[in-house]
């Protein structure tokens, strides 16, 4: 399975961009299940934040995430980026390539 995340806005407006490649099924490694968990509780979590309008509570100034989860793309703003889906999209920006 394929996330990647991208980082946009801030006071620079730099984007930062990353993504990670893991095992879902077959032959996994430790890291492959770690990665695989999270991954399932973001997509549950962001089932939920699809029918938000992000454009609507931009900020300025404010970071703007774009995750891709497999398929799957959410965009949402940094004051609503939590739980598993914040904590997938920074480790993503942390270990990805």
């Amino acid at each position: 399975m394929k996330v990647s995340v991208t980082r946009s806005g801030g006071f620079a407006g730099i984007p930062r961009r990353a993504a990670v490649e893991f095992a879902m099924r077959g032959e996994r490694s430790a890291s492959d299940d770690a990665w695989a968990a999270l991954y399932r509780a973001a997509r549950i979590q962001s089932g939920s934040l699809a029918d938000d309008d992000g454009a609507a509570h931009r900020m300025r100034d404010a970071f703007q995430w774009t995750v891709r989860l497999g398929r799957q793309r959410v965009d949402v703003p940094d004051r609503t980026l939590t739980g598993p889906l914040r904590e997938l999209a920074e480790r993503v920006l942390q270990e990805g390539a």
